[in-house]
């Protein structure tokens, strides 16, 4: 499939942004009983939309890697995932690590799960965060990139634009908060005891 036009990849950040909010509550949820707004006021996270977008066009789709290199063999996947998970590790660790620099606290720590290489990323993680990418580009990517192509035509660019500029200025927000809190920016949290 062509690359996605500017007004489709727009749509295709605020959708997957969407989608990393509800996965990151699904993970609090079944881990600590609890889901939240996730630092943000907008329920999207857009780091999750831009990294998956961003990694399309830059490495392509795990069945054509870099939109060029048509690898025959199941290890193309096995490539794709250590990929991400070396783009996942290192994104984590620039974050976390900027975050507590400039905001003067731990945006997550993960130092109590074994095989840790440093507070901000471990295997485990890296690896989970990763398969779950490359699942999500083998098999969701295309049959989304179908229905905001087919959809997009609907919507006028204005609007698009506009949620989009919402998305950064709640992004915006919610980090110069946490930097005059040193701490988390929670708005809301609803827990779920058994």
């Amino acid at each position: 499939m062509k690359k996605l036009k500017l007004k489709e990849d727009i749509i295709m950040v605020i959708i997957i942004s969407f989608i990393g909010f509800c996965f990151e509550n699904m993970w609090m949820l079944l881990r600590y009983s609890l889901v939240d707004n996730r630092n943000m006021t907008l329920p999207f996270l857009l780091g999750y939309g831009l990294f998956v977008v961003g990694l399309y066009h830059f490495v392509g789709l795990p069945n054509k890697l870099f939109n060029k290199y048509e690898i025959n063999s199941p290890s193309k996947y096995f490539i794709y995932l250590f990929i991400c998970f070396l783009l996942v590790s290192i994104g984590e660790i620039l974050l976390g690590t900027y975050m507590e620099w400039r905001g003067g606290f731990y945006y997550w720590n993960y130092e109590n799960i074994p095989l840790n290489f440093t507070r901000y990323t471990s295997i485990p993680t890296s690896t989970g965060f990763a398969l779950v990418i490359t699942l999500f580009m083998t098999f969701a990517f295309i049959p989304l990139q179908k229905f905001v192509k087919k959809e997009s035509k609907k919507i006028p660019m204005f609007i698009i634009v506009f949620i989009f500029i919402l998305l950064v200025i709640d992004l915006n927000f919610s980090f110069k908060r946490m930097f005059k809190n040193n701490g988390h920016h929670t708005i809301w949290t609803i827990s779920i005891k058994k």
